[in-house]
C-alpha cells in the first residue's frame, strides 16, 4: 500500500506541467482545471471502490442490481439532456437501456469471448462501456427523434390520415433517429485507430493480453457497442411511444 501510495504522488507531480503552463499563460483557468482533476479523483476512487465490493462479494443478484442502478442513471441522464422533464418515461428509458446493454453483453460474454457470463471481473467492464456508449448515443438518438416529431407532424398526420399504421408513419422519424447514431460511429470508426484505439490498446496489453488477443477484444467491443446502441435506440423507441407522441403532442 506504501508503494501504491508513492507511485500515485510521483503520478500526480506530472500535473504540475499543464498546472504550470495555465498558471503563466491563463491563470484564470488554473483553479478550474485543479478542481476538474480533484473531482475526477474521487469519482475514479469511488467507482474502484464499488468494483471491490463487487469483486468480493461476487453476487450475481449484486450485479444485475449494479447493472439496474446504472441504467436508472443513465436513464434520468439521458432525459436530462433530452430536457425532458417528468418522471414518467424513466422507467420506460431505463428498462430500454437494461434490455439493450445486458442482451448485448451477454452474447459477448456468454457467446463470444466465451467466458463466465455473471464473473465480476468481466460483467462490469464490460457492461459499463456498453452502457456508457449506448447513453451517449441515445441522447443523440432521441433528441433527434423528439426534434423531428416537433417539426413535421404535419407529415406523421397526412400519413395517418391516408391508413398508414401508427409505427409505419413513424419510420421517417426512426430513421432520423438511426442516422443520429449510426453517423457518428462512422465518423468515429474512421479515427479510432489514431485516436481512442492506442489507449485501449496500450491498457489491454498492460491488463497481460497478447497483442492479437488485445486486437479481437477491441474488435468485439466495437462491435458490441454499435449494436448495443442501435438495440437500446429501437427498445427506447417502442417502450416510450405513447409518452413521447403525448410530449409533442402538447408542445
Amino acid at each position: 500500500m506504501k508503494i501504491l501510495i508513492l507511485h500515485t504522488f510521483l503520478a500526480l507531480l506530472l500535473l504540475l506541467i499543464p498546472a504550470g503552463a495555465l498558471y503563466f499563460f491563463e491563470p484564470k483557468k488554473l483553479v478550474r482545471f485543479l478542481m476538474v482533476v480533484g473531482r475526477m479523483t474521487v469519482q475514479l476512487l469511488a467507482l474502484c471502490l464499488l468494483v471491490w465490493v463487487l469483486i468480493r462479494v461476487d453476487s450475481v443478484w449484486l450485479s444485475v442490481a449494479w447493472l439496474v442502478a446504472m441504467a436508472l442513471g443513465g436513464s434520468w441522464l439521458v432525459l436530462k439532456r433530452c430536457e425532458l422533464k417528468g418522471r414518467a418515461m424513466l422507467p420506460a428509458v431505463a428498462l430500454g437501456l437494461f434490455l439493450g446493454v445486458f442482451l448485448v453483453g451477454m452474447w459477448l460474454l456468454a457467446v463470444v469471448l466465451p467466458v463466465k457470463a455473471f464473473d465480476v471481473r468481466w460483467f462490469v467492464p464490460v457492461m459499463s462501456l456498453l452502457m456508457g456508449h449506448s447513453v451517449s448515443m441515445l441522447v443523440r438518438g432521441l433528441s433527434t427523434y423528439l426534434s423531428a416529431l416537433q417539426t413535421d407532424k404535419e407529415h406523421y398526420e397526412f400519413l395517418r390520415g391516408n391508413g398508414t399504421p401508427h409505427f409505419k408513419a413513424l419510420q421517417p422519424f426512426m430513421r432520423s433517429a438511426l442516422l443520429a447514431v449510426v453517423q457518428p460511429t462512422m465518423v468515429n470508426l474512421s479515427q479510432l485507430a489514431l485516436a481512442s484505439m492506442p489507449l485501449l490498446l496500450v491498457g489491454l496489453l498492460l491488463g497481460g493480453l497478447t497483442p492479437v488477443n488485445a486486437f479481437a477484444m477491441m474488435l468485439f467491443m466495437t462491435i458490441g457497442c454499435i449494436s448495443a446502441s442501435v438495440l437500446v435506440l429501437g427498445l427506447t423507441i417502442l417502450l416510450t411511444d405513447k409518452k413521447v407522441w403525448s410530449f409533442s403532442e402538447n408542445l
